[in-house]
């Protein structure tokens, strides 16, 4: 990861999916941390702790499949098929975690233009870049 990436945000929708279960939420990267929100923190890791970064190529860019704080999780930028857009509440608490983070808040409607990327291979673009994958 760069100097100039490392020390960006860089919050995307997206979705945890594996077996019977698909979590819309928001990936969020900053402060040296990985976080994935949903309704909850789904996790909140230092970046050290994301390891095995695999971008499959049967998902064309559109997500990747990580080791985070030891578990396995496959994340997708291209929404599953009948599963609901992450709500933007969930970006709130996104942007909260990496704040707290930083002991200073931080202007949600800033930050949603980061989240809003157009386009799932669009957001694998920037996050391969941003995981330094």
């Amino acid at each position: 990861m760069t100097d100039d990436v490392a020390q960006s945000y860089l919050v995307s929708p997206a979705w945890l999916i594996g077996g019977l279960r698909n979590v819309p939420g928001y990936l969020a990267g900053g402060l040296g941390r990985l976080a994935f929100v949903s309704d909850t923190p789904v996790f909140d890791v230092p970046m050290d702790q994301v390891t095995d970064i695999r971008w499959p190529w049967y998902w064309f860019g559109g997500g990747f499949k990580a080791r985070v704080g030891g578990e396995l999780h496959k994340v997708t930028f291209v929404r599953p098929n009948g599963m609901p857009a992450p709500d933007t509440s969930m970006l709130e608490a996104a942007v909260g975690v990496l704040g707290a983070l930083a002991g200073a808040g931080h202007d949600v409607s800033a930050l949603r233009g980061l989240a809003d990327v157009g386009t799932g291979r669009a957001a694998g673009k920037r996050w391969k870049e941003y995981l330094g994958a």
